[in-house]
């Protein structure tokens, strides 16, 4: 098959006649449609990502296709011929690709490949958010990076569901693209007020949650900001630096820093709890929980793909189209 692999760290490679991964018992062979670039994809290519990687390795974690093969097991062989959204098991920019038969979904005939194809990062992703901030009982957050395709969808799903957010982004015209999608409150860090103005707006809203994709200096820049005995989430690494917390922060703010990585947190769900979760993204897909696609790409034209993701995420994702020949 073809596919976009990796050899070694930062040098993705396009591969024609790469072997067509076998399903064992509980996994099932898709033929891929789409499947989209995420921030974790680049994070994996540049060899900062915690999962581990066993070269040579076909690159992408999720997409959206139709299951033509099962290795096994009731549920497996009930899936084959279904148009799915999924986690990939190998990866997903290919052709054809393996998924556990617990980490598809099937998609109604009314959202195209396109769409479904970011069924699971950014929307769960979403979804977990929200359930965090219902777990603590807090009404407000604070979140970097909002303009981002997961930022769009924090705006809308938090306001549907009573919660304030304080979005940050670095840009005006990042600003003018939330406040056109319904953002209430937007900050840009390049304001020369913006300390003081996010100090009084989360002291106001009592915003004691930030879920930071930046890292670098942001994480700690922010939460001294915020009230006191804030918690911060580190969910991404944008900056490219690592997350910079000095005693301050952690002494006079009494602030809490952790981690949030969907994969374990999806872990500790129930079978059911995430497929009911799965099942209700599916039905936001194409409102709260949409995302805006800026372009679709040959597995061959992978080096433009990347690049130009990279440099405007803002925009919109990218899709590999691996049957676009």
């Amino acid at each position: 098959m073809r596919a976009l692999i990796m050899e070694q760290f930062k040098q993705p490679k396009f591969a024609k006649n790469f072997p067509i991964p076998e399903p064992k018992e509980g996994q099932v062979l898709i033929k891929v449609e789409a499947a989209p670039i995420n921030p974790s994809d680049l994070s994996y290519i540049n060899g900062q990502y915690g999962k581990e990687a066993k070269f040579p390795v076909v690159l992408g974690f999720e997409g959206s296709g139709t299951i033509v093969k099962s290795g096994g097991g009731a549920y497996a062989d009930s899936l084959v011929n279904k148009r799915v959204a999924f986690s990939a098991e190998t990866g997903s920019y290919a052709e054809f690709c393996l998924a556990k038969a617990t980490s598809v979904v099937p998609i109604s005939d009314n959202l195209t490949f396109s769409q479904a194809s970011c069924s699971f990062v950014n929307p769960l992703t979403c979804v977990a958010f929200l359930e965090i901030v219902k777990e603590a009982g807090v009404k407000a957050i604070v979140h970097s990076a909002a303009a981002s395709a997961l930022g769009k969808m924090v705006v809308r799903y938090f306001q549907q569901n009573g919660i304030k957010v304080i979005n940050l982004v670095r840009r005006q015209e990042q600003v003018d693209t939330l406040k056109a999608i319904g953002a209430e409150y937007v900050l840009n860090q390049t304001d020369p007020n913006f300390n003081q103005e996010l100090s009084k707006l989360s002291e106001e809203l009592q915003a004691t949650i930030f879920f930071d994709a930046v890292a670098g200096t942001t994480t700690a820049d922010v939460v001294f900001q915020m009230p006191r005995g804030s918690t911060v989430y580190v969910y991404g690494g944008l900056s490219g630096q690592e997350s910079l917390i000095g005693p301050r922060v952690l002494i006079f703010k009494d602030a809490t820093v952790k981690g949030f990585w969907l994969s374990p947190w999806l872990g500790k769900l129930k079978l059911e709890q995430i497929v009911s979760l799965v099942k209700k993204v599916q039905t936001l897909l194409t409102s709260d929980l949409k995302t805006d696609i800026a372009g679709e790409e040959k597995l061959e034209n992978f080096s433009q793909a990347l690049e130009k993701y990279a440099k405007n995420m803002s925009a919109g994702k990218i899709l590999f189209r691996p049957t676009l020949l």
